[in-house]
């Protein structure tokens, strides 16, 4: 019961993080939003998991959790270089 109540709170912060995601002033803050809208969902599955005794939805979690830390970092490092690619050569200053 407990588990359900726990995910009922965190469907609200996904609402909450989802208005952040479309109203966000900067790019940045759009991809905070993002990352903390796939952690939640990632937590209101580990929550669902405890609530209806399922360990396979743990798996799932971690996976969205993992999924969710290599995005943000892959996406913050094009929002700052516009690209993946290494410099070929170091600018000089």
């Amino acid at each position: 019961m407990i588990a359900l109540i726990a995910a009922a709170g965190v469907a609200l912060t996904m609402a909450l993080a989802l208005v952040r995601l479309s109203a966000g002033p900067t790019l940045y803050d759009r991809a905070l939003a993002a990352n903390a809208l796939v952690l939640r969902a990632a937590l209101a599955c580990a929550a669902l998991a405890v609530a209806f005794d399922r360990a396979a939805w743990i798996d799932v979690s971690f996976a969205l959790a993992l999924g969710a830390l290599v995005l943000n970092a892959a996406a913050l490092k094009f929002f700052r270089a516009r690209s993946f690619q290494p410099p070929l050569a170091r600018e000089e200053a």
